[in-house]
């Protein structure tokens, strides 16, 4: 090499000794979070161990419309009680499927089955249930302020009683006897005022319901 190109040489290798260099203790950038996985969200339901059973527009304690009719789902959510399968003849055609819920010896629940295979209906007629104000069996029909307008008169199951419903639970139906009355049709106000009692409470779920259905 001559000794003009080792004085040019000669600068270039000394800027490339003092370039960058990586220091021992540098931060590694950051690393990118995952993503946040997405799947259905479990929901905590708390079972009925014992106490007040509360009706609601949208559910009987802790059953919803999206409960499964299924006696293994209704016996965890009734950890206490007794169910079983049963069938029950309604009308015309075959015997329909239900579930029966009995605690302390007391019928609590009878929940049948849709044509879809989930819950149609749940009928309440023993046991500590409360309707969505309070409500409670054998209460006198001149007391829950219902107006004639609310009822109508029961058919099959509920014939010679009187059901109601409130406009704000359009869901929960209540069944009303009075004693003696055999005349199918819809009692007159005074006689209901004087004689009518809450027997039963019937709950559907809201895609199911029908106001006055019973």
């Amino acid at each position: 090499m001559t000794s003009r190109l080792a004085l040019i040489a000669a600068p270039l290798l000394l800027l490339a000794a003092c370039g960058p260099a990586k220091q021992p203790g540098a931060a590694k950038p950051p690393a990118a979070e995952a993503p946040a996985k997405s799947g259905p969200v479990a929901i905590a339901v708390t079972p009925y161990i014992g106490g007040p059973l509360n009706i609601r527009a949208d559910g009987v304690g802790p059953i919803t419309g999206e409960t499964a009719f299924d006696a293994a789902t209704i016996k965890a959510l009734f950890p206490k009680a007794v169910v079983k399968s049963a069938f029950i003849h309604t009308g015309e055609g075959p015997p329909g499927p239900i579930l029966t819920v009995d605690q302390d010896n007391v019928p609590l629940l009878e929940i049948g089955k849709d044509a879809e295979g989930g819950i149609g209906e749940i009928r309440m007629a023993g046991g500590p249930v409360q309707g969505p104000k309070g409500e409670a069996l054998l209460a006198k029909w001149a007391d829950l302020g219902f107006d004639i307008a609310q009822c109508r008169a029961g058919e099959g199951r509920t014939v010679n009683q009187t059901v109601c419903v409130r406009p704000e639970a359009p869901t929960v139906s209540y069944v009303f006897g009075v004693p003696g009355w055999t005349q199918g049709g819809l009692p007159p106000v005074e006689v209901l005022k004087a004689k009518g009692q809450l027997n039963e409470f019937v709950w559907r779920p809201a895609e199911k319901a029908a106001v006055g259905a019973a």
